[in-house]
């Protein structure tokens, strides 16, 4: 890895910059469910693939296919839940379980030597909590401590499907090689190389934060 080579930095932000854990959504749906638990089965798609009907809306709505309304309805028919709006997003934004202040101290200061951006799949109830939490933090909205984030479903389209880092690529005016990226999941790590940029993949915060510190 040749630091000065890289110009870009891009950064997924589950697992990386915000600690998630996807059970926690996922328990308190089949708690208040009226149907079987095999419908939750896979909401954790980090650990195990699997197909649902729950699984396909929640991948359309991080490609913004559907309307947080079309979401929350989906929810309800198919998980068998009867709730109001507000009730299944503070459920859905469980699995956020906070931002991991030090990494992203660690990302702003690293502005001053890079471009930094975020490429992350997430949806709109998620990304209204983000902006929620670093108003609290950091006194602005989560977009506006970066150089650009991309969001999954205002792009229509996911990691790890070529067209999003082919869409990264040609907004940021770098070579794809220019851009180093980082994601805790292999598959979209394998897909970052495939489209020419290299990468770190997120496995231990300890680790990654001194490797973030080594590009001060």
């Amino acid at each position: 890895m040749i630091h000065e080579n890289y110009k870009m930095l891009l950064f997924d932000l589950g697992g990386v910059i915000i600690d998630i854990d996807p059970s926690r959504t996922e328990n308190e749906f089949r708690k208040i469910s009226n149907k079987s638990d095999s419908k939750f089965k896979g909401l954790d798609y980090r650990n195990e693939k699997y197909s649902s009907e729950l699984i396909t809306i929640f991948f359309k709505y991080e490609q913004g296919f559907l309307t947080d309304s079309e979401f929350r309805d989906g929810i309800r028919k198919i998980g068998g839940i009867d709730r109001n709006d507000e009730e299944i997003d503070e459920i859905w934004n469980l699995v956020i379980q906070k931002i991991n202040n030090s990494v992203l101290e660690l990302i702003i200061k690293l502005k001053k030597k890079y471009s930094i951006m975020v490429l992350s799949n997430t949806n709109n109830i998620h990304r209204v909590y983000f902006d929620f939490l670093t108003e609290k933090i950091f006194k602005n909205n989560f977009s506006a401590l970066f150089d650009k984030v991309f969001y999954s479903y205002e792009m229509g389209c996911r990691k790890p499907d070529k067209i999003i880092y082919d869409k990264v690529v040609d907004f940021s005016g770098f070579r794809a090689n220019d851009i180093m990226f980082f994601d805790d999941m292999k598959e979209n790590i394998k897909a970052a190389e495939n489209n020419g940029m290299n990468s770190y993949h997120v496995k231990n915060k300890k680790e990654f934060k001194d490797y973030l510190s080594t590009l001060l």
